[in-house]
């Protein structure tokens, strides 16, 4: 498990772009489960939308991109972040909405992995059930 501090630490993203608030399990060049809390004090609620607040679709999918890379983290990196950009996302479905107070639970899997890029397959998650899901594609330094 990884907490707030040692996500930072891994992490290049800063607030109001961290959207990782633990990873539970990570089997490295496998699969990684990690979560954010979706809180009603985030600054996209006054605008999207003003009278019912939704986590917006881009947002949860850059949670599945955070979330996704920790499937590639070391912490004997030789400064101990993450260094991968996304090149992709396919097979992009939202199923349901996601509301200040949720829990967002990403699970991923890497379908695949050769040289400086790989695939991930992730599943958007409140209280089991599916809110989500896309094929991400990253390129790392």
């Amino acid at each position: 498990m990884l907490n707030v501090q040692e996500i930072a630490k891994a992490l290049p993203h800063r607030y109001p772009f961290v959207m990782v608030d633990k990873i539970i399990e990570i089997e490295q060049n496998q699969r990684v489960i990690g979560y954010k809390n979706v809180s009603l004090n985030e600054p996209w609620v006054l605008g999207h939308f003003p009278d019912e607040p939704i986590f917006p679709g881009v947002l949860i999918l850059e949670t599945m991109a955070q979330i996704g890379g920790f499937a590639f983290w070391s912490p004997n990196s030789i400064d101990g972040q993450l260094r991968g950009y996304i090149s992709g996302m396919d097979k992009i479905k939202f199923v349901l909405p996601v509301y200040p107070g949720d829990k967002l639970i990403i699970e991923a899997t890497v379908t695949a992995k050769f040289n400086q890029h790989a695939q991930v397959n992730c599943e958007a998650k409140v209280d089991d059930r599916l809110v989500a899901k896309s094929v991400i594609s990253y390129v790392f330094k």
